[in-house]
């Protein structure tokens, strides 16, 4: 079947996505107009577009890696911008949110008007915060292997076994 030109796009870009003959004629079945695809003409295709193929996934993958959010500016950007949000909200007047609970039942229930700690959204500011230290670098995660009482580790070497039975150990 000879295939019209945007047709033969879609076919071409759903190669470059990596997609099989049996779904690319899936999605063939409902492109407008509506057409089918041989095996044959996929490999021709595949074949034919592979250096422009591979091109392009080159440059989307180096697009993905230098633009956005893969950027380390681009998401201090964003943590920043979320953070100055719930800023605004919990000094803004929601440190403290009003709340009411309902005592009792039947006639003498009654309305009780209190204040609660917006705790929630003081730990998600507290997280974003430390998501920036960590992406700018102050939160380092160090962690140190020790011996016993943080002494040195002891190596025991079961294979030579000293006069007294004992096996050799090294500091």
């Amino acid at each position: 079947m000879r295939l019209k030109k945007s047709q033969k796009e879609a076919v071409i870009k759903w190669i470059a996505e990596g997609v099989q003959s049996d779904e690319i004629n899936e999605r063939a079945a409902i492109f407008d107009p509506p057409f089918d695809v041989s095996r044959q003409q996929v490999d021709y295709y595949r074949k034919t577009r592979d250096t422009a193929i591979k091109a392009l996934r080159a440059a989307g993958e180096q697009e993905a890696l230098t633009e956005g959010l893969a950027l380390r500016s681009e998401r201090v950007r964003r943590l920043k911008q979320l953070a100055a949000l719930l800023e605004n909200d919990l000094f803004g007047g929601f440190l403290w949110l009003d709340q009411v609970k309902g005592v009792g039942s039947g006639d003498i229930a009654t309305l009780v008007d209190y204040e609660e700690f917006n705790a929630g959204e003081v730990i998600q500011y507290r997280g974003v915060l430390d998501d920036i230290a960590k992406e700018v670098g102050h939160r380092v995660q160090k962690q140190e292997i020790t011996g016993a009482d943080g002494g040195p580790i002891v190596v025991v070497n079961w294979d030579v076994v000293e006069a007294d039975g004992e096996p050799e150990s090294t500091d």
